[in-house]
This record gives structure tokens, sequence and C-alpha cells, in this order.
């Protein structure tokens, strides 16, 4: 536990903290540059496979018309259940929220949290500090001092992972209750 604090407050032992990249000839230790690099290269993959995938055509999709509307429904505390969900991520999001601290507490907190969540349905607004994430290179496998052999992870808010459950519960339910699937 105390390695994982230790990390996040950026204590990690120097063995931790090292990445390295190689640019061409060169290797680039510096954390800012490594930083730009990685997000230069994951910009432009993204970009390459958009342009892969299009290949200059237009996707011409027919939406039908449903009679039927999806019906958001109150959140209750329900919220205990989409809990089960939560991996428990050592790695917290941007509001420094860790998931099994919400796992341990969501006793505590399932009754304002329903509230915040209904609030935010029934408005439209999604709270500013739910749409950042952070994101981390992951090294996938090869030679760690390639760039091509690591892919961006986001790290989410944890309230963020179960509004976004409930919302996916709510939806998939709606379109099997309808047979669109």
């Amino acid at each position: 536990m105390w390695r994982l604090i230790n990390r996040e407050i950026g204590k990690a032992p120097e063995n931790e903290k090292k990445l390295e990249l190689r640019f061409g000839t060169k290797i680039i230790s510096n954390p800012s540059e490594i930083r730009d690099k990685l997000n230069t290269h994951f910009i432009s993959t993204v970009e390459e496979l958009v342009k892969q995938n299009s290949n200059g055509s237009v996707y011409n999709l027919e939406i039908k018309h449903y009679p039927n509307s999806i019906c958001i429904y109150p959140v209750t505390e329900v919220v205990i259940s989409l809990n089960k969900s939560l991996k428990g991520n050592p790695v917290a999001a941007d509001d420094d929220i860790l998931e099994n601290l919400v796992k341990q507490c969501i006793q505590l907190i399932k009754g304002p949290l329903a509230h915040i969540y209904n609030l935010s349905l029934h408005t439209g607004v999604f709270q500013d500090v739910w749409k950042t994430a952070k994101v981390k290179p992951l090294h996938k496998k090869g030679d760690k001092y390639h760039m091509q052999n690591y892919r961006p992870i986001s790290i989410i808010s944890v309230f963020t992972k179960l509004l976004e459950r409930l919302m996916f519960n709510m939806t998939k339910s709606f379109l099997y209750e309808n047979k669109i699937f």
C-alpha cells in the first residue's frame, strides 16, 4: 500500500521512475520530452488508423425510425451493485480518489452519489472534472526503448466509471427489451 501511495505522490523508487525511449539514434530520458514524443506518436497513430479505416469513402448508415424512446429512470442506491464492476485500480484519476477507497466507502456515500447522478441525468450536465483523464503509456511488448511498443491508457474518475456503467446498463436493457439488438 505504501509503495502505491509513494508512487502516486512522486516518491517512487528510482528504478520505477526511469523511462527511456529511443528516438532515432538518441536515447531520451527527460520526462517532458518523453511526454511530448509519446503524445505526438499516439495522436499520429490514431490519425493513421482513421485514415486507413475511412478509405476515402463516406459511410451511408440508414437509421430506422423507432417509435419507442429510451427512458432514463432515476438512480436509486443501485450504485452499490455497480460497485462490483470496479476492479480496484491502484492508480487514481485527476480527482486523486482511488477505486479501492470508493469500494470500501460505498455504503456511506451511496445516497449522495445517487443524488449527484440524478441531478446530472436530469439537467444533462456532466461535471467537468469527470471529463478529464490521465493518459499513461503502457508497455505492450518488445523493446522498451521504442514508442511503437507502448499504447495509451486513460485513467478516468471512479465516479465517471460508475455513471458510465449505469448508463450502459440502462441502454443495454432498452435495446434488448425492444429487440433492437
